[in-house]
């Protein structure tokens, strides 16, 4: 299988079928997909939101097309490595349930060195991830930033890090995968929307799955599955991942439906993903 190289200029600032795709590859091939954090330098400079403009703070690199992908098919994504060089701590009046605790932007760049990020008088450990993570959609542009959507975009999964895999819905010929918004560390679900964002390179073996129709993503690390569901509310976030994973265990598991019932009963946790978008996760364990 061959491998490539992206360079963080091969960015954009959206999910959207009519960019050309940067690379074409075979099933089963590697990419290295670099980052850069130009957007954090020029805050830190002191230019405005505004004069940055959002869209530039979440740009993505790629796309990239696998060759066969077709509606109907997913990408199944293993994330190798992820490697960050530089990391930004921001803090943005009115964004994010902190926002309102600031009249001023913050801007730190947080040194990391020895497998921490050293934040002021502390210091934490590097856990670097993927924020951004999708495939073009269909009609429409998607955007990087909010929301979410089921082919993917700023997911903002703690879980997105070396040993996930992730299975994408192909939505156009190709895919058109494109991944941005890597972070040095995060708490779970994005507490201030923010985490350290982070300069750096994520390395994904991108393999074509025939004929798996998903109705969002799907990822697997440490032993179980992750269905994601996505909705307008929490309780329609919750019903569709739960009832993914009810069909999961019925349809491929083989189990009775009373059965898959009890085994979600006593086994199955529930989960919430990032703020972009209202995302709940039912957590199977692998059996």
């Amino acid at each position: 299988m061959a491998q490539y190289t992206l360079s963080k200029e091969q960015n954009n600032t959206a999910f959207d079928r009519s960019i050309p795709p940067a690379l074409e590859i075979d099933s089963g091939d590697t990419v290295t997909f670099n980052t850069g954090d130009v957007a954090y330098e020029r805050l830190s400079k002191g230019e405005t939101v505004e004069a940055i403009g959002l869209a530039n703070f979440n740009r993505v690199t790629g796309p990239v097309a696998v060759r066969g992908a077709e509606p109907g098919d997913a990408l199944r994504i293993e994330v190798l490595d992820v490697q960050v060089v530089r990391a930004w701590s921001v803090w943005l009046p009115g964004f994010g349930g902190l926002g309102h605790r600031t009249q001023d932007i913050r801007v730190m760049e947080t040194p990391l060195r020895d497998g921490r990020a050293h934040i002021g008088r502390i210091s934490v450990p590097i856990r670097p991830m993927i924020g951004c993570i999708g495939v073009a959609p269909a009609e429409g542009v998607g955007s990087t930033f909010m929301p979410a959507y089921p082919f993917g975009g700023n997911m903002d999964l703690r879980e997105m890090e070396p040993g996930a895999t992730l299975y994408l819905p192909v939505q156009v010929a190709g895919g058109l995968l494109s991944m941005g918004d890597l972070h040095a560390a995060m708490g779970a679900q994005e507490p201030t929307w923010v985490s350290l964002e982070a300069a750096g390179s994520a390395t994904l073996r991108i393999s074509l799955v025939k004929a798996m129709p998903l109705n969002f993503p799907r990822l697997h690390r440490d032993g179980a599955t992750y269905f994601l569901g996505m909705g307008e509310t929490y309780e329609q976030a919750h019903a569709a991942a739960l009832n993914d994973a009810f069909d999961y265990l019925v349809n491929v598991r083989g189990m009775e439906p009373f059965e898959a019932y009890a085994y979600t009963s006593a086994r199955v946790d529930m989960r919430l993903g990032g703020p972009a978008i209202t995302l709940v996760m039912a957590v199977v364990p692998d059996f």
